[in-house]
């Protein structure tokens, strides 16, 4: 029987997204794990639409475990001397380490632009020039893939250098406390546990029932664990100001407890938190210390799971 071969189709950027910053900004800070496997480098969103002077930079990041500086600026057109001269404005402003420039189409004096950058610059700055093309094959999904146009000759060994030499002991760590973790929520009988895979991330996300909001446990910074609410798609802060309508209410639920709002203004996502320290020395195995502190995140993620669901999930939505 003869194979029937698909017709591959592209796609224009804007027949997904109709508006850079309103649209595909957004849609890269929630699938930056697609540019991050590009570069072979892993990189946070810190906030999205972060000011630099008089303009705003479309997303500002760092590599994961380290202080490395991570700016990149989306053009849906093509590139131009405009957004040429703001990357490095953004660049210089923030002591970036990785300048990535996303754009439709690149122009060949602006790929040339880039290589001169590389080539003139030190180990310590890397820039990168990005070609996202959108493809679909028949009548399927579309689907996104990243092209690399320009890059340092020795970015991946540098950068994967640090990556690699910097996680190698959290990832393991992580793998082991979050899979401690999930054995300790199904014995305990917390259905929506069940079926989940250890991570060598710093978060752990549990769904609720509706998209872009979670009940989520952090490896935050200064040794603190977190768990939240977590509002992964509150751009306007519609989902957070409806919880804090109802702060008094929502506290009286964490007695002891100081709960942190965090409407993280200027960024796409928002926050309700407590947050706990813990000695990742004392956690690391099968301690009193662990069995506590992992006794603390189950009774406050339950919690959380029940504030979200009560304000913020549909009736009709609630399966558990």
């Amino acid at each position: 029987m003869p194979f029937v071969i698909g017709k591959l189709e592209n796609l224009s950027l804007r027949e997904l997204w109709r508006h850079e910053e309103h649209d595909f900004t957004p849609w890269l800070a929630e699938n930056i794990s697609e540019l991050s496997d590009l570069l072979g480098v892993p990189i946070i969103v810190d906030q999205t639409e972060h000011r630099v002077g008089n303009y705003e930079l479309d997303i500002l990041g760092h590599v994961e475990e380290t202080d490395e500086v991570v700016i990149i600026e989306n053009q849906l057109g093509t590139t131009d001397h405009g957004h040429l001269g703001q990357l490095l404005a953004y660049a210089a402003g923030l002591e970036a380490a990785i300048i990535v420039w996303v754009a439709a189409e690149v122009r060949d004096e602006h790929r040339s632009a880039i290589e001169w950058l590389n080539n003139h610059t030190d180990d310590r700055t890397s820039f990168f020039l990005v070609r996202p093309e959108v493809i679909r094959i028949d009548d399927s999904k579309p689907a996104v893939r990243f092209q690399l146009e320009s890059s340092p000759s020795e970015f991946a060994r540098h950068l994967q250098g640090i990556a690699a030499s910097s996680n190698r002991a959290s990832h393991e760590f992580r793998l082991t406390f979050w899979g401690g973790l999930l054995e300790y929520l199904k014995a305990r009988g917390n259905p929506w546990a069940n079926g989940r895979s250890t991570s060598k991330d710093a978060w752990i996300a549990f769904g609720v029932g509706r998209s872009g909001i979670g009940a989520h446990v952090s490896m935050a910074t200064g040794s603190r664990i977190r768990v939240e609410v977590y509002l992964s798609q509150d751009s306007d802060k519609t989902n957070f100001d409806l919880l804090q309508e109802h702060c008094a209410d929502i506290e009286a639920l964490f007695p002891g407890e100081a709960v942190s709002w965090e409407r993280l203004d200027g960024r796409l996502a928002s926050r309700v938190a407590v947050y706990r320290p813990y000695d990742k020395a004392k956690v690391a195995d099968a301690t009193t210390e662990r069995e506590e502190l992992f006794s603390w995140i189950a009774k406050n993620l339950q919690l959380f799971r029940t504030v979200a669901r009560k304000y913020l999930v549909t009736p009709a939505s609630n399966t558990q």
